[in-house]
């Protein structure tokens, strides 16, 4: 199980830094006339969707076929196979809520800042892969395996620059920055043999499968993230906003699976990107806020 207790402190981090800077920073100059001044630090709440993207690149799976029975002469020794895996993609759709803090310095109707979120993120994501042509053995006629993969987000977090552009109570808004994610990546095989009959015939009351194993991975993922969002001031101290993201984490291998009889294994490179839309509501305090 990951630790998470970095992100509490990155993000008490990033108050204290806003904090001093909004107590260092000097303006510029004022807003233009009838604008709102953005400038201070900020905390808030959000909640929105969020789409999660995985992709299993090509690779390859072994799985330990039926040996040691007996073909009726003898018994038999039958090596792993091991087999060219398919690119498969799988996606999933759900909640993210969460919260934010950050820090706005204005400079006429040029606005800059800082931000740090984090949301918790649902949804479970998977796909089916069947491989029904692997070369018959000296105990079977055929074999087949199935691959079925999952991937199930628990949370996002992320600290961006913005940089926006003030009308009015109106402000405009581009952001990017580390991206941050929990993922957990899991994959279930079952490997189904067909005995020939001199197999079934020599081995009465054996197993012939079909046989199932799995594996799961909960891995803390970094990468970048981009996007542009607007936000409306309500009064001095309260906006209201929405922001649209795109994340992506990356490529990671994970080594799933067991050499146990009738297992599959694979080193597998899977990737993850997610999209969110997010509602937000933030509090100011300093430069135009009440506080």
């Amino acid at each position: 199980m990951k630790s998470v207790s970095f992100i509490p402190t990155a993000l008490a981090g990033a108050i204290a830094f806003a904090m001093a800077s909004s107590a260092a920073a000097q303006p510029s100059g004022p807003p233009p006339s009838g604008q709102v001044d953005w400038s201070g630090v900020y905390i808030g709440i959000n909640s929105g969707w969020n789409s999660a993207n995985s992709q299993a690149a090509p690779g390859a799976a072994t799985t330990q076929q039926l040996t040691g029975l007996s073909n009726g002469a003898g018994a038999v020794t039958v090596p792993p196979v091991t087999f060219p895996t398919r690119q498969m993609d799988y996606s999933s759709s759900g909640w993210a809520a969460g919260g934010q803090v950050g820090f706005n310095h204005q400079m006429g109707h040029i606005v800059l800042g800082l931000e740090g979120d984090m949301d918790a993120v649902n949804g479970q994501a998977h796909q089916l892969s069947d491989y029904n042509a692997l070369p018959a053995s000296p105990l079977t006629t055929s074999n087949s395996v199935t691959i079925d993969r999952f991937a199930a987000p628990q949370w996002t977090a992320s600290v961006r620059g913005r940089a926006g552009w003030a009308m009015g109570p109106v402000l405009l808004y581009g952001t990017g920055g580390l991206a941050i994610a929990d993922v957990r990546q899991a994959a279930f095989y079952r490997y189904a043999p067909t005995p020939t009959a001199a197999v079934l015939a020599a081995n009465p009351g054996a197993s012939f499968g079909p046989f199932s194993n799995g594996a799961s991975s909960d891995s803390t993922l970094t990468g970048w993230t981009v996007g542009g969002g607007a936000e409306w001031a309500l009064t001095r101290a309260v906006s209201i906003g929405a922001e649209y993201r795109h994340s992506d984490y990356g490529h990671s291998t994970y080594d799933f699976g067991s050499t146990a009889p009738g297992a599959t294994s694979e080193a597998v490179r899977l990737g993850f990107t997610d999209d969110q839309a997010l509602a937000k509501v933030n509090f100011r305090f300093g430069g135009g806020g009440l506080f």
